[in-house]
């Protein structure tokens, strides 16, 4: 509950270190609507990659919403604003849209994860809302940078369609980081001229993550739990607009 977002995005910079940027791949022959499993480099990684990395993460953040949430109903009145609650069911529905729209394309390498007790503030039905904004501020960033690496990946296959709902993807996750800034009382939240692309290889945003104790199918290294993507995934508990592309 302690750790501070600076400490935990440097131990998810950390966590990224070790990857090699820049791997060899030949380009690949994609459809225009999917089918995606060729390659493409220079700082964007395979398209097989990103779209594995994407869903995996993808899954990621609808399990670990739908944890927050359901601890979110159970907590005492006056613990999570109407207001703040509300942004966490749109960002739930947004995540769960992007898991479709991914899942359609490519397949998560795990649906089970460890979701460190230290994200929602502690363990059991523990919610602390700046610690719920420490750990978004710092894995919507991640997952800002893992869009902007798929434009880039579908800009050296020449997929102007995938690249751009890459762009839109990037775009909402970059709401979700704001809105999750004005939890730490970031002043200004909006806080960036240009979003952070600092990882260049989609391995690297799972590198990250585990650095910051997540665990994909495995114990993370943080003490925390193991939590179970639904099937079904819970239903949006609001409406939003824009469920697909465009």
């Amino acid at each position: 509950p302690g750790q501070t977002r600076r400490w935990l995005l440097e131990r998810a910079a950390a966590g990224a270190a070790g990857v090699a940027a820049g791997s060899a791949l030949a380009p690949g022959v994609a459809s225009a609507h999917g089918g995606y499993g060729g390659g493409g480099h220079g700082g964007g990684g395979s398209i097989r990659e990103f779209g594995t990395v994407a869903v995996t993460t993808e899954a990621l953040t609808v399990t670990l919403l739908t944890e927050l949430l359901r601890r979110v109903n159970l907590a005492s009145p006056g613990t999570v604003p109407a207001a703040v609650k509300a942004v966490f069911e749109g960002a739930y529905a947004a995540e769960l849209d992007h898991f479709r729209f991914t899942r359609a394309h490519w397949r998560p390498t795990t649906t089970m994860f460890w979701i460190p007790d230290g994200f929602f503030g502690g363990p059991g039905d523990t919610v602390n809302l700046t610690s719920v904004g420490t750990a978004l501020v710092a894995g919507e960033t991640l997952f800002i940078n893992l869009y902007l690496i798929g434009v880039t990946s579908f800009a050296q296959v020449g997929s102007r369609t995938f690249a751009r709902y890459s762009a839109e993807l990037a775009g909402c996750e970059s709401e979700h980081r704001v809105l999750a800034e004005t939890l730490l009382n970031a002043n200004p939240p909006n806080n960036v001229g240009f979003e952070v692309y600092s990882i260049r290889q989609p391995a690297g945003i799972e590198s990250a993550l585990q650095g910051a104790g997540i665990g994909f199918g495995t114990q993370g290294s943080a003490p925390g739990a193991f939590y179970q993507l639904a099937h079904p995934p819970m239903a949006p508990p609001l409406p939003i607009n824009a469920n697909t592309p465009s």
